[in-house]
This record gives C-alpha cells, sequence and structure tokens, in this order.
C-alpha cells in the first residue's frame, strides 16, 4: 500500500499521528504537526529518531532548546525527557521508535 507523506491535512490543534509500519522492534509514524502543539513531557522506554521532513520545530530535550529544520535528523535514546515547544503549521516528522530484545 502506498501512502502520500504530503497529503494528510494539519489538524488545528496539536499533532496528528498516522503508523505507517509496526512489527516487533519498530514503529514508524507520520507526525503532521499544526502552530499550536501539545505541551506532553515524554519518557519514552524506546528510542526514537526523528526526521524533520518540512516545515521547522523547536524541541526541549533534557534542558537545551533544539531548533530544527527541514532534512534535520535526531536521535532520542531510551529514556530522554523531551517535548515540542514549538512548531511552524503543517510541519511533518517522520518518528521511527526502535526496540531491541536479546537474540539468544
Amino acid at each position: 500500500m502506498v501512502t502520500n507523506l504530503f497529503q494528510p491535512k494539519p489538524p488545528a490543534k496539536g499533532e496528528r499521528f498516522e503508523t505507517l509500519l509496526r512489527n516487533d522492534h519498530c514503529t514508524i509514524e507520520l507526525i503532521v504537526s499544526s502552530d499550536t502543539p501539545e505541551p506532553t513531557l515524554y519518557d519514552q522506554p524506546h528510542d526514537e529518531a526523528v526526521l524533520l521532513i518540512e516545515g521547522e520545530a523547536t524541541l526541549w530535550v533534557e534542558g537545551k532548546e533544539i531548533a530544527m529544520r527541514e532534512g534535520d535528523f535526531l536521535h532520542l535514546p531510551a529514556h530522554t525527557c523531551h517535548r515540542v515547544l514549538s512548531t511552524a503549521p503543517g510541519t511533518r516528522w517522520l518518528a521511527i521508535h526502535t526496540t531491541m530484545e536479546p537474540l539468544c
């Protein structure tokens, strides 16, 4: 099934999440942000990597503000406290959540 990453419209408030792939070790989501993101503080038990596809954003990551623009990639190891402070309307992200289980 083909999914166009530029088709979903931004919500009026917060973010829209669309799961593109999920298996035992990985979840890939498309996130489309409004200009008023939710102030949720994340402390996740898994690694997350985000690629900013379109737009601009400012994140708070463990006490530091990080400005992101199109093409920027950020790895957030498990239990890295972070939140989205601001986004341009229509900002698009690819979020990749990974878990590693023992091979044996």
